[in-house]
């Protein structure tokens, strides 16, 4: 799944240090080993704006995840996601619907390091999952797509309940509710708010 690491061009460090608020020296072809912050927070459930009847577990349809992510080492918790060409990393949604993630950065999901010690909860633990949802976030940052939060929020946890039905993760409803409320959260909801087209050029 995840590769060496990889030299950005200008265009690609400018981009992510934008989206990830990270210092230029970060990310130089010899990154140092140090930790660093990250960048996305995640905050409480927060109860969206307008009126919306809350979904619950069984209410999110059932997909397939197809082939394999291939991400690169970029910087200390961050990679590069590079489509294979042949057999390119998507989701087939239960409605039929396709999404196959072009170059993008993603730090896999934002769960704080104080809730990695709950069993099958981390940031890499649903990562096809996580990969889908950068994805679209970054599209809709860069105009390249229409979806509302809302309709991103249900496509990303589509994604855990299908590796957790399908056996690829284990059953955990606690780490779906927490998943739910971290999406759904007035912290997400900021970033799907700010402004800045944050993806690598795409080959």
């Amino acid at each position: 799944m995840a590769r060496k690491m990889t030299t950005l061009s200008a265009k690609d460090r400018k981009a992510l240090a934008h989206k990830y608020a990270l210092p230029d020296a970060l990310l130089s072809p010899a990154p140092p080993t140090r930790d660093h912050v990250r960048g996305k927070a995640q905050g409480r459930g927060a109860e969206p704006a307008g009126i919306e009847t809350r979904k619950f577990y069984p209410d999110f349809p059932i997909g397939r995840f197809e082939d394999q992510p291939r991400l690169i080492w970029v910087a200390p918790e961050l990679f590069l996601h590079e489509p294979q060409t042949a057999k390119p990393f998507r989701f087939v949604r239960a409605n039929g619907e396709t999404i196959a993630p072009g170059r993008m950065f993603t730090d896999g999901g934002s769960i704080p390091r104080v809730l990695w010690s709950i069993p099958n909860f981390s940031p890499w633990t649903y990562g096809p999952a996580f990969l889908i949802h950068d994805w679209l976030f970054d599209l809709h940052h860069c105009g390249q797509d229409t979806r509302s939060f809302e309709a991103v929020r249900d496509i990303m946890l589509e994604g855990p309940r299908t590796l957790m039905e399908t056996g690829v993760c284990k059953m955990n409803r606690l780490v779906f509710d927490l998943i739910y409320a971290g999406i759904d959260s007035l912290v997400a909801r900021a970033i799907w708010d700010r402004p800045g087209c944050t993806l690598p050029a795409q080959d």
